[in-house]
């Protein structure tokens, strides 16, 4: 949200002041920069990469240092699950109204900035073990097919109930440990579902800002999704602090 105030609303200003002699209806239609847009989601990639990095580095270090040594191709396996949750959000919002001829680049950039917000978290934060292992080894018959179930198996950990966890445990841990990995998936739950109620307000909402920059496309999406995270972590982090509490 900080990024989007400090570099993409100024554009915006700058776009404000050029597009001032033309009619709304024109500005409406005039999609936003596309190299602007992508300079945007370049900035969002690298900023949320370094948030990452050190909040893994500040949780566990060791870890870090262990995944950064080696499992290249859990490497792979996060930038073949962005891209194919690229290509399906997409389709999506094809899908929900786009014509998929005004913009394409437009459009791929935008769910690349969606999926790319939406699963990171997922992947750096959530559970190692939130799959059973052996699972793999009677479903999987390619590298591809490892991917696309563990992206089913997020899917189900993002909008499905509380995982249960698999190693044992004992005492107190067991307690400490699973209200951990509740207000995490909790945390992952809301902020996912945030982005699309976000992304889904401010769409149908932008035609109450007649002529205002932040119309053009696909600024609706950006924003919303945007603002629509943040939302969504606050609330969860709320409830489970309240609920903890309690």
């Amino acid at each position: 949200a900080l990024l989007l105030h400090s570099t993409l609303f100024p554009l915006l200003e700058e776009d404000s002041l050029a597009m001032a002699h033309l009619d709304p209806s024109i500005i409406i239609e005039t999609p936003f920069p596309l190299e602007k847009l992508c300079t945007f989601v370049a900035l969002s990639l690298v900023w949320n990469l370094l948030i990452a990095i050190v909040c893994k580095m500040i949780i566990n270090p060791k870890k870090l240092q262990t995944q950064t040594d080696g499992h290249q191709s859990g490497k792979v396996h996060v930038i073949l699950m962005i891209g194919i949750s690229t290509i399906l959000i997409h389709f999506v919002i094809i899908l929900c109204g786009i014509n998929p001829t005004m913009s394409p680049f437009h459009t791929l950039a935008s769910a690349f900035y969606l999926a790319f917000n939406m699963l990171l978290p997922v992947l750096l934060f959530a559970p190692i073990n939130f799959t059973s292992q052996h699972l793999y080894t009677h479903h999987l018959d390619s590298f591809m097919g490892e991917v696309l179930f563990k992206l089913k198996d997020i899917c189900s950990y993002t909008f499905g109930p509380t995982l249960t966890m698999e190693q044992p445990t004992k005492g107190h841990i067991v307690q400490t440990q699973r209200k951990d990995q509740h207000k995490k998936q909790s945390v992952h739950q809301y902020s996912v579902l945030g982005t699309i109620i976000g992304m889904g307000a401010f769409s149908i909402l932008r035609i109450l800002d007649h002529g205002m920059q932040i119309q053009r496309y696909p600024i609706p999406i950006i924003v919303g999704a945007t603002w629509g995270n943040c939302g969504g972590v606050l609330i969860s982090t709320a409830i489970t602090t309240v609920f903890s509490s309690s």
